[in-house]
């Protein structure tokens, strides 16, 4: 460095040799700090309720590896989130309520078309990330646009590399009349003939059909899972030098389709049980196994110790499945506003940078985005309305988790709780505790911490404002059946 600056020293005047030499510590310095700023994955694997998972009180003995996590890092006791896949993504994405975004019904964009969700609209924390210097990625399901309609709306979001399941009709294997009759029946919302059109979805397992960075690939004779990780792997070892964000999101351990809810895994396709449950326990095995590599392939490259994994799941288990948990048995909640549907595992494990060995009480999606914005020193824009309260300094051990309630809405159905208590609009109590699966609501005139929970609850709810609409009608089996149903009733 002397010698560099002696020869420029040479050629320039000391007034500018000396600016210059400046600018070369200031650029060493902020490169230090790069290094500094942690890395972030974040899973989230598909259509699995807390029923599942051991560190939850299963007894299905699905997730051993997940169990771990949990217990060495931070594990959320109850996490809200909309009872719907893509809703609930666009609430992770945005720290926004689905009032304000309105994703407040099922809008499977990349199924449907129709409109999907607009970086004109919101900011995700994947967008100032990238804009902060990190790169960012993405495996596995989006859902949330049409990405032949819109092919660079994963782009505009934040994310520079993608290999994601597109999750539209496979127009390479249905005819063009049933493409007609498919768009005459998201016209006459035809719930029945769409429920059964999604048999003919891109695969997301095996032979699966994907995007890589906008092209389109078919992996003829592989595991979509398998396919997805290893993109993962790759991320991780090109940016191994460099803060990233990589979002994981997972296909398992969603079905194929509507009609499809469970498949075989290459740990028991030449041998599959029988049973519908067990196929499905299988593909959470599966997926337990994959995060375990993931934490593995971290520690190989040496960047566990600045690396902080996010796990949770979108949503509640497909109501036709159902597990063993606490001592009961308790059926799937997909769609369903109750505990089942929309109270999800979110587990955040870093051994060098989070107090682990520790459970906190409540934390809804909202969060998300504020946590990973203070953890990665990146300022949202002041005029962006967030919902979310940050717990990062939680994380860290500073303090307590800053949650005393949290929301939950879906369709016309709104839902606040607490730690024990747990509100709705129809102005009905439940005592969690006591009542878990929500079938006896507390009368009026119940007093103690009973009355106290149902004045704050109460006036959580009421504090929230009316929904904003899409620019543009949901479309989804729920959607279209609102609007069958309204049609038949005489409702415009």
């Amino acid at each position: 460095m002397r010698a560099a600056f002696g020869t420029l020293s040479s050629t320039m005047n000391a007034a500018t040799a000396a600016r210059f030499f400046l600018f070369l510590i200031f650029a060493c310095l902020c490169k230090v700090h790069a290094a500094e700023r942690p890395n972030v994955v974040f899973i989230l694997l598909d259509n699995v309720g807390k029923e599942w998972f051991g560190c939850h009180g299963s007894e299905e003995n699905c997730t051993p590896n997940i169990d771990r996590l949990a217990a060495a890092g931070v594990r959320f006791e109850n996490c809200y989130t909309t009872t719907v896949c893509g809703p609930s993504r666009v609430e992770m994405l945005t720290g926004r309520y689905p009032f304000r975004t309105g994703w407040y019904l099922h809008h499977d964009a990349a199924l449907y078309s129709g409109g999907g969700f607009d970086p004109e609209r919101e900011t995700t924390h994947a967008r100032l990330l990238r804009d902060a210097g990190y790169a960012t990625g993405i495996a596995g399901k989006w859902q949330v646009n049409n990405l032949y309609d819109e092919p660079e709306a994963i782009t505009r979001h934040g994310f520079q590399e993608q290999l994601v399941w597109p999750g539209s009709i496979d127009r390479a294997h249905v005819s063009a009349e049933f493409l007609q009759s498919f768009q005459q029946a998201i016209a006459n919302n035809d719930a029945d003939f769409l429920t059964q059109a999604t048999r003919h979805i891109e695969s997301r397992y095996w032979d699966p059909v994907m995007l890589r960075n906008g092209k389109r690939e078919v992996a003829e004779g592989r595991f979509g899972p398998d396919v997805f990780q290893e993109f993962a792997f790759d991320f991780f070892r090109r940016h191994r030098d460099e803060p990233f964000l990589f979002y994981h999101a997972m296909v398992l351990a969603h079905g194929q389709s509507v009609v499809q809810q469970v498949v075989v895994t290459p740990d028991n396709r030449d041998n599959p049980p029988k049973d519908e449950n067990q196929l499905y326990a299988d593909m959470l095995r599966y997926a337990d196994k994959q995060i375990a590599a993931v934490i593995a392939e971290l520690e190989r490259l040496d960047l566990m110790k600045r690396t902080i994994v996010f796990i949770a799941t979108d949503n509640g288990t497909e109501k036709s499945l159902s597990a063993r948990a606490n001592g009961r048995v308790v059926q799937g909640g997909l769609y369903q506003i109750n505990e089942a549907g929309g109270n999800v595992p979110l587990i955040v494990y870093s051994p060098d940078l989070v107090k682990g060995g520790r459970v906190a009480p409540l934390a809804d999606f909202t969060d998300i985005f504020p946590t990973l914005c203070d953890l990665t020193e990146v300022t949202p824009p002041g005029s962006l309305k967030i919902d979310g309260q940050s717990f990062a300094t939680y994380l860290r051990g500073e303090g307590a988790a800053p949650r005393q309630w949290i929301f939950n809405h879906y369709g016309d159905e709104r839902v606040v709780r607490d730690e024990r208590f747990k509100f709705n609009l129809k102005g009905e109590l439940y005592d969690l505790q006591a009542d878990p699966a929500e079938q006896h609501p507390l009368p009026a005139d119940a007093g103690g911490t009973a009355s106290e929970a149902r004045a704050k609850l109460q006036a959580a709810l009421e504090q929230m404002p009316e929904s904003t609409p899409l620019p543009f009608p949901h479309r989804s089996l729920s959607a279209f059946k609102k609007r069958s149903e309204a049609a038949k009733a005489g409702v415009k």
